[in-house]
């Protein structure tokens, strides 16, 4: 349309300029969005909304995320990998009707079970317990230690459970 964009010319500099409009999509006539732009989602951890100090960074940059990566892509999900965030999740895998977040810890030690998970790892694992009470979002740990490979918790509010069924349990 002619009146949305004003013709290039020059400014007190003697430099160019130009207020070009280029959506990059259309928009429902009654829709608060403007076209061209996406939807900015922002985890607030505080009142102020400081992540940087309000809980540690999780690493999230190592072979065993990407090969956990590849294992969700094998069962039809999208995993999407986070990294530094504050939130002790690596991977959020989605599904039609299953959104899968998943937190990789790859750790020295054996961790042959949950009991040993819950106290190796106390601080994250007592987070994703209490992001389970709040949330209709199923939650893994994956863990892979030498001595014991991987292993596949489930977690719930009130703790976490060895997955018996796993990779069987990925399959919808």
């Amino acid at each position: 349309n002619e009146q949305d964009v004003i013709a290039p010319g020059a400014i007190a500099s003697g430099a160019s300029y130009s207020n070009r409009i280029n959506p990059c999509g259309t928009v429902a006539p009654h829709s608060s969005q403007v076209a061209g732009e996406t939807t900015t989602i922002i985890l607030h951890t505080t009142e102020g909304g400081d992540q940087a100090e309000s809980h540690k960074r999780y690493s999230r940059n190592s072979s065993h995320v990407h090969e956990a990566m590849r294992l969700l892509a094998t069962y039809q999900y999208m995993p999407v990998r986070l990294a530094e965030s504050s939130l002790p999740i690596s991977i959020i895998g989605f599904k039609q009707d299953d959104p899968l977040l998943v937190f990789v810890i790859s750790a020295r030690k054996p961790v042959p079970s949950a009991a040993r998970l819950h106290e190796d790892f106390k601080d994250p694992v007592e987070y994703l317990c209490r992001m389970a009470g709040s949330m209709r979002y199923r939650i893994m740990i994956w863990v892979h230690s030498p001595a014991c490979g991987w292993r596949y918790y489930t977690v719930y509010p009130g703790g976490l459970a060895y997955d018996l069924k796993f990779p069987g349990s990925l399959e919808h």
